[in-house]
């Protein structure tokens, strides 16, 4: 893409107000969200700049994907955590969200850096956008592992044993996902236990991180460690721990949400049963 950051991001623009009146539901989702976590009930200037932030990281994955790092000023905070464990050979489970960029870490990752990354995600959902993204980079068509294919836990596994990291996004439930309920900015929510089941079962670091977008051309990329690794055999108790440790990471998105309120892309009802 040679297309100048700048004049991409003018087109931001015209497009928030096009989704902002012609998709209600996104709008309505936003202003619940919003309200929560802001204390008072959002106006249209706070809905309107959250969707044009989701925008502006869509816009931000192209210039990722084909290697424009120069563009940006990312910081990151805590990569001696990571490097530690590449120094040891150890493989660590990296959870996410859907918060701020994922690509700006797992571009990092896999073009800047060398960092053997595996992303463990459905490639039915959002298929178009996976498409197009792929074929701009195809290393990360390569790195990720289908969680629809019936040996992906197998797959994952054989990455971590290899030392390598895998990371999933940890905070949307889809159907046939075993979940946890825990207290989110005020309310409880649902969120997806498997990946926390996973870590237990397979005795692996659990690291979390964020991308948080900070506006303009500014990203800062955030790693706290969760736990160094804990095995449970047994299946209830595994169950249980995983559904405690599920609700610790939720508390630590919680105080990242409440910091950078327009970082958080769930537009639909997430309180809902």
């Amino acid at each position: 893409m040679h297309v100048g950051r700048p004049f991409a991001r003018f087109w931001l623009y015209p497009i928030t107000l096009y989704f902002y009146l012609t998709s209600p539901a996104v709008r309505r989702a936003s202003r619940t969200y919003l309200s929560r976590v802001m204390g008072r009930r959002a106006g249209t200037w706070q809905v309107a700049r959250h969707i044009f932030r989701f925008s502006a990281t869509v816009l931000d994955r192209v210039y990722f994907l084909t290697d424009q790092f120069e563009k940006f000023d990312i910081r990151i905070e805590n990569q001696a955590l990571l490097n530690a464990y590449q120094e040891e050979g150890r493989g660590v489970l990296l959870l996410g969200a859907h918060f701020g960029s994922f690509e700006v870490l797992r571009s990092l990752a896999l073009d800047r850096y060398r960092v053997p990354l595996k992303i463990l995600m459905y490639r039915e959902h959002n298929q178009m956008i996976t498409r197009i993204l792929e074929s701009l980079n195809p290393a990360v068509a390569e790195s990720v592992i289908d969680l629809s294919d019936p040996n992906a836990l197998l797959r994952v596994h054989e990455c971590l044993e290899r030392g390598e990291f895998v990371g999933v996004l940890a905070d949307r439930v889809l159907d046939g996902n075993k979940v946890a309920r825990c207290p989110f900015l005020g309310r409880p929510a649902l969120f997806p236990s498997g990946p926390m089941q996973m870590a237990l079962m397979l005795d692996v670091p659990v690291i979390l991180f964020y991308g948080i977008y900070e506006g303009g051309n500014r990203y800062t990329i955030r790693f706290e460690k969760l736990f160094d690794g804990m095995a449970i055999r047994d299946r209830r108790e595994r169950r249980a721990a995983g559904e405690r440790w599920v609700c610790e990471y939720v508390a630590a998105l919680e105080k990242q949400v409440r910091a950078h309120p327009y970082n958080w892309f769930n537009f639909y009802d997430f309180w809902a049963e």
